[in-house]
C-alpha cells in the first residue's frame, strides 16, 4: 500500500506533469507559453508540431513564432480557419525554422507567389483542403519538389492541366477529391503515384490518363459522371488493391483480371444490369459491393476463381434467381440479397459454403423455403444469423430445422399462421427468435420444440389470444414480447418450465428474471391483474407493459377458478329473435378513460334486447358491469296489432331463460364481491389495532 506522504508527492508531480500536455495528452514544447494563442507540442518523431488558428494575418504568424525556434527544429505547421491576405507578399522562411509538413486548412490565401515558398526544399506533405484555389498552383512545386502527399481536396479546382505536377519527382499520394474537375488532359498526373482520389468530382472520361500508372495501390473514382470504365483504367496494376467507383453511371463491370491482388471492389450505385464473368479469376478479393444497382440475373460463370471472397452484397437489386452463382465462394462469410425480387429461396444455393454466417433474405418476395436436399448426411450450413424478414411467407415446412449453429432468426413481417412442431427442430443454439408482425393466432406448437438456449422471444404484433404451455420447450427464455396481440389469458403453467439464465457478461450463468412485455393486450385490463402478476412473480417472471384501460370497475373478472389467468369469456349459445328490435342508441357520452399503470384499450358494447311489455328505458351509469342489458319496447302501432298476442308469448319464453341465466351470473358475482368486501374489512380492522397498539407503545407517562 502506497503510503500518504508518497500518494501526496505523486499527486503533485501528475499535476506538474499534466501542466505540461495539451489536450490530447500529447507533451507541450518548452516554448508553449510564449507562442499562445498558438499550440506547440512534440511528436514521437521529434517534430514540433505548431498550431495556429483564427490568424488575421501571416505577419501575425511570423511574429509569434520565429523569436522562439532555430534552423535545425524540424516544424509541422498547420495555420486553419484564418484569414492570410499578405501571405503573397511574404516568405515560410520568415519563420525561421525547418518546414517539414505544412497544412493551410480553411484559409484565405490570396494569389500564391512562387517567392512565397522559397527554401521548402525538406517539405514532405502539402495540405491546402478547404481553402478556395480555383486552380493548381504549379508555379510553387519546384521549391518543394520532394512532396510524397499532396491534399488538394475541396479546392474549387475545375481542371488537371498536363503540366501541372511536373515538378514531383517523389509524389505518392493524391487528393483531389470533392472539387468541380470536369477535365483532365493526358499525361497528366505523375506515374510513379500509388494512391490516387479524384472522387465527388464532375468527370466522365479519364482521357487515358491513367494507362501508365502502374503502381496504383488505391484508386477513388466514386461520385462521377462515369458511364464506362472499360479501357480507362491502368493495363496492369499488380499492386492495386482497392478501387472505389460507386455513385457513377456504369452499365458494366470492367475486365479486372489484369489486377491479381484486387482485394475491394465498391461498384454500389450505379447502373449495372448484368456482370458478365467479370469477377472470374479475381482470387485476392476479399469484398464487392454491387448494391443499388439493376442486376436482374446471376449465373453460374459470376464467380468462379473468387476463393478468398468474404463479403459480397447484392442488396437493392432486382434479382430473381441465383442460378447457383455463388458455389464457388467456399470462403464467404457475409452475403446480403435484401431488397431484390426473390420469390423461393433453396439452402441448396448455399449448399458447401462452410464459412457463411449471415445471410440476409429481408425485403424481398420469398414464399417458398426449401430445406437442404434430403439425402445430404450433413448441409454443412453454419449459419450464425439469418434474416427473412419482409417477405410473403405462411409456412415453414421445417425448412429451417437443423441449423445447429444458427443464433439470431429473424421472420417477422410475413404471413405466419402457424409454427409446426418441426420448423425449429435441431436450433440448439438459438438466441434470438423474431417472429412479430405476422398472423399467429398461437403459440401451443412451439412448447412441442426444444429450444434450450433460446433468451429473446419477439412475437407482438399477432393474432395471439391464449397462452397455456406455450414456453415449455423454452428453459432460459429472459424477454419475451407479446405486445400488440389479443391476450385475455395465461395458463398457470406458462413459465413453471422456464427460468431466465444470463449467458453473457461478467454474469455469465447467474439466473435472474424473465421479462414478459404485454403491452395493448385486453389482460392488462383484467381486474384480476394484481392476482396474475402475483402468480407470475412466484415463478420469477414479471409482467410488464403500458395500455389504456378503462375504469376497473368495468373491467371483467374471471367468475370461478380455473386453470388460466384473465378472463376467458365464455361462449353464449345464438338465440334467434323472431324479429328484429328497434334500434334506438343508449351510449353512455363523455365517458372518461383513466390510464393505469398497465393499460389497453377496452371498448364495450350495449347489447338490447327486447321485451314484451312496454317499459321505459334504463339508462346506464358509471357503475354498471362492462356488459349493459337495455330492456326496451316500442310503442305498437295499429298495422302491429294483429300479430302482438303471437310474438309477445314466444318473446317472453325466450327472455325469461336469457334472464335467468343473466341473473345467476350476477348472483355469484355478487357473492365474489361480498367475499372481497369481508376481506377488506378484516384487513382494516387489523391494521387499525396494530395502529393504536403502536401509539400507546409510543406514549411516555410524565411521573
Amino acid at each position: 500500500m502506497i503510503k500518504p506522504v508518497l500518494l501526496k508527492l505523486l499527486l503533485i508531480l501528475l499535476v506538474a506533469m499534466g501542466g505540461k500536455r495539451g489536450v490530447y495528452g500529447a507533451v507541450k514544447c518548452h516554448v508553449w507559453r510564449d507562442i499562445l494563442p498558438c499550440e506547440c507540442q512534440l511528436a514521437q518523431n521529434r517534430k514540433i508540431q505548431i498550431i495556429c488558428e483564427k490568424m488575421t494575418s501571416f505577419n501575425q504568424v511570423v511574429d509569434i513564432i520565429n523569436r522562439h525556434f532555430h534552423p535545425h527544429d524540424r516544424i509541422y505547421l498547420r495555420l486553419a480557419q484564418s484569414n492570410l491576405p499578405d501571405l503573397q507578399y511574404r516568405q515560410f522562411r520568415e519563420i525561421n525554422a525547418t518546414i517539414e509538413d505544412i497544412r493551410l486548412n480553411y484559409v484565405y490565401l490570396g494569389k500564391l507567389e512562387e517567392k512565397t515558398f522559397v527554401d521548402m526544399s525538406k517539405v514532405t506533405y502539402v495540405s491546402f483542403a478547404d481553402s478556395s484555389l480555383d486552380e493548381i498552383p504549379g508555379v510553387i512545386w519546384k521549391h518543394m519538389p520532394y512532396v510524397q502527399t499532396l491534399d488538394l481536396g475541396r479546392t474549387r479546382i475545375k481542371e488537371i492541366p498536363h503540366n501541372s505536377f511536373e515538378d514531383f519527382e517523389n509524389l505518392r499520394t493524391l487528393v483531389l477529391a470533392g472539387n468541380q474537375i470536369s477535365r483532365i488532359d493526358r499525361n497528366s498526373l505523375p506515374i510513379q503515384m500509388e494512391r490516387l482520389h479524384i472522387g465527388r468530382n464532375r468527370i466522365y472520361n479519364l482521357n487515358g490518363t491513367l494507362l501508365a500508372l502502374t503502381n496504383l495501390n488505391w484508386l477513388f473514382l466514386n461520385s462521377n459522371d462515369f458511364e464506362d470504365l472499360e479501357g480507362q483504367l491502368p493495363y496492369e496494376a499488380s499492386n492495386l488493391k482497392i478501387i472505389h467507383a460507386s455513385h457513377n453511371r456504369l452499365v458494366r463491370v470492367p475486365q479486372l483480371s489484369h489486377y491479381p491482388r484486387l482485394e475491394t471492389l465498391f461498384l454500389n450505385n450505379n447502373e449495372i444490369t448484368f456482370l458478365g464473368g467479370a469477377f472470374a479469376g479475381c482470387r485476392a478479393l476479399d469484398r464487392i459491393d454491387l448494391s443499388a444497382n439493376q442486376i436482374y440475373t446471376l449465373t453460374a460463370n459470376d464467380f468462379l476463381e473468387c476463393d478468398f471472397l468474404d463479403t459480397l452484397d447484392l442488396a437493392y437489386n432486382q434479382i430473381t434467381a441465383l442460378n447457383n452463382s455463388l458455389i464457388p465462394l467456399k470462403n464467404l462469410n457475409t452475403l446480403n440479397l435484401q431488397y431484390n425480387l426473390l420469390t423461393e429461396f433453396s439452402f441448396n444455393e448455399i449448399f458447401g459454403l462452410e464459412n457463411l454466417r449471415r445471410l440476409d433474405l429481408s425485403y424481398n418476395q420469398i414464399s417458398t423455403i426449401i430445406g437442404p436436399a434430403s439425402n445430404l448426411v450433413e448441409p454443412n450450413i453454419k449459419l450464425i444469423e439469418l434474416r427473412l424478414d419482409h417477405n410473403s411467407l405462411e409456412v415453414l415446412n421445417a425448412a429451417l430445422s437443423g441449423l445447429s449453429e444458427l443464433l439470431r432468426l429473424n421472420l417477422s413481417y410475413n404471413k405466419l399462421r402457424r409454427i409446426s412442431p418441426d420448423d425449429f427442430i435441431n436450433l440448439d443454439q438459438l438466441r434470438l427468435l423474431d417472429i412479430s408482425h405476422n398472423q399467429l393466432k398461437t403459440l401451443e406448437e412451439m412448447s412441442k420444440t426444444y429450444l434450450p438456449r433460446l433468451s429473446e422471444l419477439k412475437a407482438s404484433h399477432n393474432q395471439l389470444t391464449v397462452l397455456e404451455r406455450d414456453f415449455h420447450g423454452l428453459p432460459v427464455l429472459c424477454y419475451a414480447n407479446l405486445s400488440n396481440n389479443q391476450i385475455v389469458a395465461l395458463g398457470r403453467e406458462l413459465v413453471t418450465k422456464t427460468r431466465c439464465k444470463i449467458e453473457h457478461g461478467v454474469h455469465d450463468g447467474t439466473w435472474d428474471t424473465l421479462k414478459i412485455i404485454l403491452s395493448d393486450n385486453p389482460i392488462l385490463c383484467d381486474a384480476a391483474l394484481p392476482e396474475i402478476t402475483s402468480e407470475m412473480e412466484t415463478n420469477h417472471t414479471k409482467i410488464t407493459g403500458v395500455s389504456y384501460c378503462s375504469p376497473l370497475n368495468e373491467q371483467p373478472i374471471t367468475a370461478k377458478p380455473n386453470a388460466f389467468l384473465g378472463y376467458i369469456p365464455e361462449p353464449i349459445a345464438t338465440v334467434k329473435t323472431p324479429y328484429e328490435p328497434i334500434q334506438i342508441a343508449n351510449k353512455v357520452e363523455h365517458q372518461e378513460e383513466t390510464p393505469n399503470q398497465i393499460e389497453a384499450r377496452n371498448d364495450h358494447y350495449q347489447v338490447d334486447h327486447f321485451e314484451g311489455r312496454p317499459v321505459e328505458v334504463v339508462q346506464q351509469t358509471p357503475n354498471d358491469q362492462p356488459v349493459t342489458v337495455s330492456i326496451y319496447n316500442s310503442r305498437i302501432f295499429p298495422n302491429q296489432t294483429e300479430n302482438v298476442t303471437s310474438q309477445a308469448n314466444v318473446s317472453n319464453s325466450i327472455s325469461d331463460s336469457i334472464t335467468q341465466g343473466q341473473i345467476n351470473k350476477l348472483a355469484l358475482e355478487i357473492e365474489e364481491l361480498k367475499t372481497r368486501l369481508e376481506d377488506i374489512i378484516v384487513q382494516n380492522e387489523r391494521l387499525l389495532n396494530k395502529t393504536i397498539t403502536d401509539q400507546m407503545n409510543l406514549t411516555v407517562k410524565v411521573p
